[in-house]
């Protein structure tokens, strides 16, 4: 059940409740494809005995691999969902949570009936809509940085590092395309990822914080059902020791995340982990594919013509919360900022 169900989801029939209530077609489209997940579990297995041997021969992959992270509700997803769109790149679909032990042979077998990448941008925490959707693949991430989704993995074992080099390797081989991938708490552990594979670069997204703290919040009752319990990584103090407040725990974990970015980007260095701002892309998102392709796929492309079919996205900062909450969330992030090492200071993205 982990591979459809993180193990941290401590009431996963509440939150079916809940993906059930919100009437949206991704919540629905993500539950639907679980269920046929677990009823696909023999042939699944099956397939990884031909998936395996893809590994066995892979060559270290050469292309360029394209990760976007940051902090949950900050932009990710519609980030990847315009590179993928836009530029001639692979990347994990819908399809590979239903063949999670087989994404490659499983694509390659059915990826044409599935049919081409989708460019529908509507989304729910993540999830899309469509076998061709674009996809997290936290399932494929897992085999490598731990099933604990909650914890920040600390290093690699030689085993993690040579099978991450040769599912990479067997991906690119397969669709010989640059890979484009999404996964958020890359943004307290890309370092390791960057270690192993050289062509890796890592777009992370950072968004105000007022914001991010109240998107933050949301989820926290959207998907756990309870404002208390943390939604993404947050390790800065022991369970027990939570807050009881939960306006200064989302507070907490959004300088958390500023702390993490700044000391990714410390470790990798500015070329290949860059700090894209959620609010600017949504203002001229041209800018950012252009860059990409430019710069890491090394294929020049006209922001103009980007810009015909990619147009401004809606910048969804506005509040959503009771005035009250809101201004508590505004007043605590300045506290907090004042009380913080200097060091941590707000992320300035380009």
């Amino acid at each position: 059940m982990h591979r459809f169900v993180p193990s941290h989801f401590q009431d996963p029939v509440g939150l079916a409740k809940r993906l059930i209530r919100s009437r949206n077609d991704a919540a629905w489209f993500a539950m639907e494809s679980a269920f046929l997940g677990l009823l696909l579990t023999p042939l699944d297995m099956l397939l990884q005995i031909a998936e395996k041997r893809r590994y066995c021969n892979a060559p270290k992959p050469k292309r360029p691999l394209i990760l976007v992270c940051g902090a949950p509700r900050s932009g990710t997803t519609l980030v990847a969902q315009a590179l993928i769109s836009h530029l001639p790149v692979c990347y994990f679909n819908n399809l590979t949570s239903v063949f999670p032990r087989a994404p490659i042979v499983a694509n390659l077998l059915f990826g044409n009936p599935i049919g081409p990448k989708t460019l529908d941008y509507d989304s729910y925490y993540g999830k899309s809509v469509s076998f061709s959707g674009p996809n997290d693949a936290l399932y494929i991430w897992d085999r490598w940085l731990g099933k604990d989704r909650t914890s920040i993995p600390t290093a690699l074992s030689q085993s993690a590092k040579e099978q991450l080099s040769k599912f990479f390797g067997a991906y690119e081989q397969a669709f010989e395309r640059p890979i484009v991938g999404k996964n958020n708490s890359l943004n307290t552990c890309a370092h390791l990822i960057a270690e192993v594979l050289d062509s890796a670069h890592f777009l992370c997204m950072a968004r105000h914080p007022v914001y991010l703290a109240q998107s933050l919040l949301k989820a926290r009752t959207d998907i756990h059902g309870d404002p208390n319990t943390v939604y993404g990584v947050f390790t800065t103090t022991k369970a027990n020791d939570r807050k009881t407040d939960y306006i200064e725990d989302v507070c907490e974990q959004v300088f958390f995340y500023e702390q993490k970015i700044k000391e990714q980007q410390t470790i990798i260095g500015p070329e290949r982990f860059w700090i894209v701002s959620y609010e600017t892309f949504c203002e001229k998102p041209e800018q950012l594919v252009k860059k990409v392709s430019e710069q890491i796929l090394h294929q020049p492309i006209r922001a103009e013509t980007v810009a015909q079919t990619l147009k401004p996205f809606h910048i969804h900062n506005k509040i959503t919360l009771q005035r009250e909450l809101f201004h508590k969330i505004e007043s605590t992030l300045a506290r907090m900022r004042q009380q913080h090492n200097p060091s941590v200071e707000r992320v300035v993205p380009f």
